[in-house]
Parts: C-alpha cells; sequence; structure tokens
C-alpha cells in the first residue's frame, strides 16, 4: 500500500501526540474519519497519513492508503485491520481475555462490543482498476464517560477500562495499534491474504473464514473518488 520503512517505535511521555514510525504521519482532528475521506477525495492528503481525535474515553483514528491492487483485494484491508485491532488489544488488555471478531465490523472482548472498523474506497471506473484512495477508520472504546449508563445496563458494551486496562490513554493505544497495522500490512505485502484469513479465523466468533462479499457490501462504502 505504501513503502515501508522501519517498524520501531520511540514512546515520548512528554509530548501530548502519539509517537507514530516515519511511515506514519500524525494529524490531530475532531472527526478523523470524514475528514480523512474529505481530504482524500480533494486529493489534500497522502497515503500513510493517520488522523485521530483527541478524547479521553474513546479513541478515534483513520489511516490513509493508496491501493495498487483492485478494489476486492484493497478490501482485505478491513479484515487485517480487524486482526491487528485483536492483537492490539491482546497486548494491553490482561492475560486470557477472550478477543474475539464479528463480520459486522465489531470487536468483542469477553462478548462485550468494544470497538469497530470501518472503511472507504473511491470509486473506480471497473473493477479491476486501483482505486485512488481508500481510508480506515478505527474506534475504540477506553472508558466510559460519567453521563455514560451503569455497565450492568449495557453488558454486551464494554471498555478497556472495565476490562482490566485502566492505564491506557488514547495515545499509547494509537501508538500500540500502529504498530500492529504495519506489522500485518508487511505480512500481506510479503505472504498475501492467506495469513490474514487464518489470524481471523482463530479470533473470530464463527471460527469461520471471513466472508469478503459481506464485507465488501456492509463495511465498505464506496465514494467519489473527487
Amino acid at each position: 500500500m505504501w513503502s515501508r520503512a522501519p517498524l520501531n517505535l520511540t514512546i515520548d511521555a512528554a509530548t501530548d501526540e502519539p509517537a507514530l514510525p516515519p511511515v506514519l504521519n500524525g494529524v490531530c482532528v475532531e472527526e478523523p474519519f470524514e475528514t480523512a475521506k474529505d481530504r482524500a477525495r480533494q486529493r489534500k492528503t497522502e497515503a500513510g497519513d493517520l488522523f485521530w481525535s483527541r478524547d479521553e474515553h474513546v479513541a478515534n483514528l483513520a489511516i490513509v492508503l493508496a491501493p495498487e491492487v483492485d478494489r476486492s483485494r484493497a478490501a482485505e484491508m478491513v479484515p487485517l485491520s480487524m486482526v491487528a485491532l485483536c492483537d492490539c488489544l491482546a497486548v494491553l488488555l490482561p492475560p486470557q481475555v477472550a478477543v474475539q471478531t464479528r463480520e459486522c465490523g465489531k470487536i468483542t472482548v469477553n462478548v462485550g462490543e468494544i470497538g469497530d472498523v470501518r472503511a472507504a474506497i473511491s470509486k473506480s471506473r471497473d473493477e479491476v482498476t486501483p482505486p485512488d484512495w481508500m481510508v480506515l477508520g478505527i474506534t475504540l472504546c477506553l472508558s466510559r464517560k460519567e453521563t455514560d449508563p451503569e455497565p450492568g445496563f449495557q453488558p454486551d458494551l464494554t471498555s478497556l477500562d472495565e476490562e482490566g486496562c485502566n492505564d491506557c490513554s488514547c495515545n499509547r493505544f494509537i501508538e500500540t495499534y500502529a504498530r500492529h497495522f504495519l506489522s500485518w500490512l508487511a505480512i500481506w505485502e510479503d505472504e498475501g491474504f492467506r495469513p490474514v484469513e487464518r489470524a481471523w479465523k482463530f479470533k473470530a466468533e464463527d471460527e469461520m473464514d471471513p466472508d469478503m462479499n459481506r464485507i465488501l457490501r456492509e463495511l465498505v462504502t464506496f465514494e467519489s473518488a473527487v
């Protein structure tokens, strides 16, 4: 999707921005996914731009890609990003916590939904022409707001804080996710989609391979290129 740089991350506790590897460029905005799509349509962003927002309760980020493959293969980035999110949570959360994927784009921890992944791809003139751009959006609940209902009233939802990770800042999550996303992207570029499929099946609630037709239909929106 773009030229790879070393994946080493140097965490700088003194900064109020995520410490990202050189291949990613952090851009702080209020609405990461929508802003990334708008700027991609206007050709005012580049592959590797990572849009993020400051929020102590919910982490929102969007990554801009420049696909060099057709749109069906570009859509493989959706399950790839979900697998990367599962691996990221496995590092942040205590051992023995069940982190799983759902084909609706949701990520669950101990059955409770904690985050989701979605994507937008620019329309192309046919199915084999690579899209001009793609944006991946990732959302994760770090902790509940004081105004949110008590956990017992929403047993189908959860957060990092409720699952035993009460010291994870938004920056730390973004830094950790970036590392795992780039690692899986490198695997995909070198070995294709099969390793992602195997990892998905291992993490999926239904233990099935990802249904790419459903992912394209339900998780990917096709946007005008400009």
